[in-house]
């Protein structure tokens, strides 16, 4: 860290004497980024800053260099770090985070040119014309900080040669996170996952997943005395919204859990790795509980939102859910089939799956649940329903709650129902799949979920 920091040091010095000693150019206009001269062992090394869109503290940062290069060593692409993040005011006098990095390439000539710079999902930089005949290779790197637990990832990777080609030859949609739609969502829309890379069909009953089958599916985490915790599985219903049950947000005392302490995992699809190539972590700007969730002591209204800071950028393993949309009431379900999925309990004992897994049940009328148990007329309500086959095996179970229970409607997965509350098994602390199980039917809360979102439109 000491070599980092004087690193940072020369660029601020470097800074202020650039017109003297000439040894520093700017990379890809209004980025940020500047080459600078060290020494002879060293040579050119990149050191840049970014600013975050608003002023709150983000916890997990993320960076993204991909640059065009003369023919690198794949034993040696180079390293890329985030050095610091202070609060500062910028050029308009607004307070903002600001992040200082070092790019180190082997390469020194020709020097690489960046293609693209991504900053937590907003493009500093865009410079498709940087490959040349000269620079035919493409390199991409990616670090990652988590400042919260003062853990850093760094990985690299050759993406294009003159044979291959492989890479895209212009950048994704870039996104925009101070306007109020983005041409990202507009162009992906809701309720539909990405058949040009993933070709198994939503209908695997009771079977493990393919990666992308479920792109709105989200895991929930939470800090309790700095160990991380997988709690719930969630939706995400657009690039700033994840719909998931009230109750994942309460340790076993009804204690509620700080949102600083609650971190999501967006495109997670094995449990052991959480952080890999296409998955991308979140920690809130807030998380909001229901109003009326325990009310007089009722389980009742178990819903909340997390509002994500920055809104995402969607991919073919990040992609929302549509949200229920019409007058239809909860009896116009009955006897419908949807889907669940989540890491649940299994048939197995497995408390909760590496991979998710998914089935498909039908929803009950409220008279034929409440009938079936009388211990439902406790957790349900106008604003729940049931569903399940009370075949002992196939359904949500612990590690399930907040998971979505979606339905086609209209050629599009949507979201009618948030995994609640089962009834135990006798003796035990675990689900009782020989019973109905209850949902939050999200449809009777879309003003309120909508209202954390005022650009959200269906």
């Amino acid at each position: 860290m000491s070599h980092l920091m004087s690193l940072l040091q020369i660029f601020v010095i470097l800074s202020v004497v650039c017109t003297v000693i000439s040894q520093r150019y700017d990379v890809c206009e209004n980025s940020g980024l500047r080459y600078v001269y060290i020494n002879e062992k060293l040579g050119w090394v990149g050191l840049g800053w970014a600013w975050t869109a608003r002023y709150y503290r983000i916890h997990n940062l993320e960076l993204e260099i991909e640059f065009a290069t003369a023919k690198p060593d794949p034993n040696n692409l180079g390293s890329l770090q985030i050095l610091t993040l202070v609060p500062t005011a910028n050029n308009l006098n607004e307070m903002r985070w600001n992040m200082a990095y070092e790019w180190i390439f082997p390469t020194q000539n020709p020097l690489p040119d960046p293609i693209y710079i991504i900053w937590n999902d907003l493009y500093i930089c865009n410079n498709t014309a940087a490959k040349t005949p000269e620079k035919p290779y493409v390199v991409k790197m990616r670090a990652v900080y988590n400042d919260y637990t003062k853990e850093r990832s760094f990985t690299a990777e050759i993406i294009e040669t003159p044979e291959t080609k492989t890479t895209t030859t212009s950048a994704p949609v870039p996104l925009n996170v101070n306007a109020g739609t983005t041409d990202d969502s507009e162009t992906v829309g809701c309720g539909k996952v990405d058949t040009t890379n993933i070709y198994v069909p939503l209908v695997l009953e009771g079977q493990t997943i393919e990666r992308g089958q479920w792109p709105w599916l989200v895991s929930v985490y939470s800090y309790s005395n700095l160990k991380l915790g997988f709690r719930c599985g969630a939706t995400l219903i657009s690039n700033k919204l994840v719909v998931t049950a009230a109750h994942c947000f309460f340790d076993v005392n009804n204690r509620q859990v700080k949102s600083d302490d609650v971190l999501i995992i967006l495109g997670q699809y094995n449990l052991k790795r959480p952080q890999d190539k296409v998955t991308k972590i979140v920690y809130p700007q807030s998380v909001n509980i229901h109003p009326d969730y325990q009310k007089l002591n009722k389980i009742d209204s178990d819903i909340a939102i997390v509002v994500i800071p920055e809104r995402v950028r969607f991919t073919t393993y990040i992609r929302p859910a549509c949200l229920w949309k019409g007058p239809e009431t909860k009896t116009s379900l009955v006897g419908k089939t949807g889907f669940i999925a989540g890491w649940g309990r299994d048939e197995n004992g497995n408390f909760f799956t590496v991979l998710p897994k998914q089935s498909k049940i039908p929803v009950v009328s409220d008279e034929t649940c409440l009938r079936s148990n009388e211990a439902f007329v406790k957790i349900t309500s106008e604003v729940t329903f049931c569903a399940g086959w009370r075949n002992g095996t196939e359904g949500p179970c612990n590690g399930d709650s907040g998971g979505p229970f979606v339905f086609e409607k209209d050629g599009r997965w949507t979201l009618r129902g948030v995994v609640s509350t089962s009834l135990l098994t006798d003796g035990g602390n675990t689900c009782n799949l020989n019973e109905y199980v209850v949902f939050t039917d999200v449809s009777q809360f879309t003003d309120w979920i909508t209202s954390f979102d005022t650009d959200y439109t269906y």
